[in-house]
């Protein structure tokens, strides 16, 4: 099985290591002067879900406010529950005026299994 990269800037595939993306430009010395933080947030539009999940619960984990930020982004797109639901659960962990505005702001959510969620214990 032949392993697959990703450019952490625009998800570009690629077969190989490349340190410039060809589609976009970004180099990977910049990725790897990023914090760790900051490239947990870059994570946020991985291509492969799993990833973006992980990167989800993590920054939550951290209680990382600027976060908070693009998760906004994220949910103003993201159609996956269980991607919504994992990001519902970080901004309860950072637990910041602003996360819980953006999270009592789903209640309008056009998905019902979201507004239930919502109502929902919080657990941190």
């Amino acid at each position: 099985m032949m392993e697959t990269y990703f450019c952490p800037n625009c998800g570009h595939r690629s077969l190989e290591v490349q340190e410039i993306c060809p589609a976009c430009g970004y180099t990977l010395a910049d990725h790897t002067a990023l914090s760790y933080d900051e490239r947990l947030i870059m994570a946020l539009r991985h291509p492969i879900r799993e990833t973006r999940m992980i990167a989800i619960e993590i920054l939550g984990k951290r209680q990382y406010a600027p976060a908070v930020a693009a998760f906004a982004d994220l949910l103003a797109t993201e159609t996956d529950y269980y991607t919504v639901r994992e990001v519902v659960r970080a901004l309860r962990r950072i637990d910041t005026p602003e996360s819980i505005a953006l999270e009592r702001g789903l209640s309008s959510h056009p998905s019902p299994l979201v507004r239930a969620l919502l109502e929902e214990p919080c657990t941190r």
